[in-house]
This record gives C-alpha cells, structure tokens and sequence, in this order.
C-alpha cells in the first residue's frame, strides 16, 4: 500500500515509542564501495568448535566423534563428517574467502555475561556493540543503520544507530499500516487534501519547534524529530514494497529469509550493519547441556543456510553500481564454545573459548588462525601474521572486534586502545 507522509510520521512516532525505532539521519548519496557492510550470523546458545573448526582427534581431553576425520579445502582445515555434507560443501565452495579464528576467549561461562563479551568485548553494560559502533561512524548518512532481525544487540552511547523489528515483526507492521488497522484506539481518516495540509502543519511545527529550541535536551529533540520527517521519506521513496517483517518460518527460525531483508537495505543504502540468528535445528538451540548430537544437525543446517546466503549475495548490486559481495564482510559467532569433555547426560557444558568465521570483502581467505592446545586453551598467535607464536598474543573477543573496526575502515586503538586487529586476517 501507498504510505503519505502523514501515515508515516504517525508510525515512526509510534516506533520510537515503543522503543523499535530511534531516528537518525537521512541517506544523501550512495554509498561508496569503500564503505563496508556487515552481516552478522549468531548462534545462539555455544555451539562445539570440536565438531568443525578445532580437530582435537588424539586429544586424551577431547570426546570427539568417532566417525569424523579431518579434512582441508582451499587452506581450510576442519572437522569433516558423512553427515554434515554442507560443511564440506561450504568449505569447497567459499573456503578461499574465509577466514576460521580458533580459540577466541571471551572469559565467561554464563550466557548473557558471554554473548555481550563476545560482541563487545566487554562485559561492562555502557559499550556498545562491535556492529553499532561501525554503524554510527559511517560516512553516510542512512535510515536504518543497523538493522537487528534477530539476535542480541548491546548499546549505550549510540542508541540511535539500531533498528529492531521487534520479535513478532512489529516494524514491518509499523511501516505497512497493520499496526494502526489492528489498535483499539481511534483512527481518524483524511483524504489527500487533508492530509496534504496536516503534512505542511507537522512540518511547519517541527520547523518552528527546532528554531525556537534552547540549547541541550530540547535542541536534541526537535533536531532528531525534524530528521525523523526526512527519514520518513526515505523509507517510503526508497523501501517501497520493502518487508522488513521477521519471526520464525515453519518450526524455526528463517536466517536465509533474514538475511536476505538485511541485504534489500544494504542494496538501497539504508543500512551498513546486520544481525539474524540461528536457533539451530527447529529452533532446538546451541546449548546442548543434554544432548550434543544436536551441534551435527545444528551445524549442518547452519552451513547451508551460510552457503544459501553467499549466493544470494553474489547475485546482488549495491547502490554504488559495484557487485554487493564486494562490500559485504560475513561475520559467524557464538557466545561461547563447549567443554570438550562431555558430561554424565551425554551433552557438553559452557567453555570460555570460542571461534568465529570471518567471510568476503576485506578477509584473507582460505586460512586458520588459531588454535586450541592440549588443554583446550587457545594458542597465542602473531597479529601482524597470524601465525602460532609462543610469544605472541592470547586472543580474545576485544581482538575480534578490533579486527572488524579495520574492515571498517577505522582506527581499532582509537576506539578502544587495548586491543589491536589481528591483521594477518585481513587483506
């Protein structure tokens, strides 16, 4: 359906009321290829580095699976299994633009404590996530700079920057009238001259409000809500049609369906930076306590949605008139990993250290960076190389995120100065 502007300023009111939606600026040229994008995939719940990215076959600690081998493609080496065919098959086909980080630390074993150490660094409540702060230090100025479809999201400083359809797609209802056409409050109806003159009165206000307003809170305010007009504008010239709409498909989670709305605001320069999440086989989870025959399933399922999502990428254009992939850096985490020793219920507890995949624009691909010891800790490695070196440095998430500042195109030491990108993962 066609949206006015007065429709629109009504439910982007109604957004940053219900907290979905903070306005921010308005887009004003395309974005340049050198203005990096991320989509972040994570794995809710800890998945078991054992069962792909960290061989431990041999290890007297490790409880691995019998039936797996290790394996190698384009300089990947993994865990390969009968069952996990699209493990495989990922590797074969994308290994040369993947980059695996092994034994990340994140120095935690509780969910929550873990999943905002792992994209943040910090366990502090003030920090800001790694895709926020990317967001709010672009060049350009975007409606929905980060765009959150599913999984968790930690601001502070930059509350602005992020965009959450709501778990039951409450944006997309926002934005499309639903919302409205379902509230038990009373809707007034206009016809076009009548909206046209409430359109030219909310302006006029906004105008006159930003104008008169004192310095501090209030200049704050009417600033950002005369942007909120412009931005209004924007999602409906260039989102047109655009289904922002997110919640499960079927018995799980659709990661594909999602990342593939985060990819039409990447092509129409709404967004820089993304996140869904995968709640493993039939939304079973990660956290296999209980069970860990379920990381095989979860990780086949994830490596083909992974590979379904690189193709649709690869078919894509950005807004520059480059190929989409070319801006695009696919970011794969979980919170934590998994004991390598299972426990008595045949399932395997939280552990501190973790990995993460690194995949497309500005990676040096087709290479593993780390690795776990005979105790399951992680390796020190060289940052400027990536190689193991005994005297080099433990890696942890704050590594990880400084890695993804360079992507960017930041200074990772002036954001947070402890920690330096691993640049022997980058290009």
């Amino acid at each position: 359906m066609a949206l006015s502007r007065r429709k629109l300023l009504t439910r982007g009111l109604a957004l940053a009321a219900a907290g979905l939606w903070v306005p921010r600026r308005l887009a004003a040229a395309p974005v340049p290829s050198a203005e990096r994008k991320f989509l972040f995939v994570f794995a809710r719940g800890g998945w078991d580095t054992t069962c792909v990215f960290t061989p431990l076959f041999g290890n007297p600690y490790a409880d691995v699976e019998a039936d797996a081998t290790t394996a190698e493609a384009n300089g990947i080496t993994y865990v390969d299994r009968a069952t996990r065919p699209s493990v495989r098959g990922f590797f074969e086909r994308w290994g040369d633009q993947t980059c695996v980080l092994n034994g990340v630390e994140v120095r935690s074993v509780t969910h929550e404590r873990c999943r905002r150490i792992v994209l943040t660094g910090s366990s502090d409540a003030a920090s800001d996530d790694w895709p926020t702060n990317i967001a709010a230090r672009s060049a350009l100025s975007l409606a929905c700079p980060y765009l959150v479809l599913g999984g968790p999201a930690y601001t502070a400083k930059f509350t602005s920057e992020v965009v959450r359809v709501g778990s039951d797609g409450q944006l997309s209802d926002l934005l499309s009238g639903e919302a409205l056409e379902r509230s038990t409050l009373p809707v007034v109806r206009m016809d076009g001259s009548l909206e046209a003159l409430g359109d030219t009165f909310v302006r006029e206000r906004a105008a006159q409000a930003a104008a008169s307003a004192s310095s501090g809170g209030a200049a704050r305010y009417a600033a950002r809500y005369a942007t909120a007009l412009e931005q209004l504008d924007q999602l409906r010239d260039a989102g047109a049609g655009l289904d922002l709409g997110g919640g499960p498909t079927g018995c799980s989670v659709d990661v594909v369906g999602n990342a593939s709305k985060i990819f039409d605001c990447f092509e129409l320069g709404l967004s820089r930076c993304g996140i869904v999440e995968s709640l493993g086989w039939c939304d079973s989870g990660w956290d296999t306590h209980a069970d860990n025959t379920l990381q095989d399933v979860n990780f086949e399922d994830l490596f083909r949605y992974l590979d379904t999502i690189l193709l649709d990428l690869e078919g894509r254009t950005s807004v520059s008139g480059a190929p989409l992939a070319e801006e695009v850096t696919i970011v794969v985490i979980s919170e934590m990993g998994r004991e390598p020793t299972a426990n008595t219920w045949g399932g395997k507890n939280h552990w501190t250290y973790t990995s993460a995949m690194l995949i497309g624009a500005g990676v040096r691909g087709g290479q593993v960076i780390g690795q776990l010891d005979d105790n399951a800790h992680g390796v020190p490695v060289d940052l400027a190389t990536g190689d193991t070196a005994e005297a080099g440095t433990a890696l942890t998430a704050g590594h990880l995120g400084a890695t993804l500042y360079a992507l960017a195109g930041l200074d990772p030491l002036e954001i947070n100065p402890q920690y330096e990108a691993i640049a022997g993962a980058l290009v």
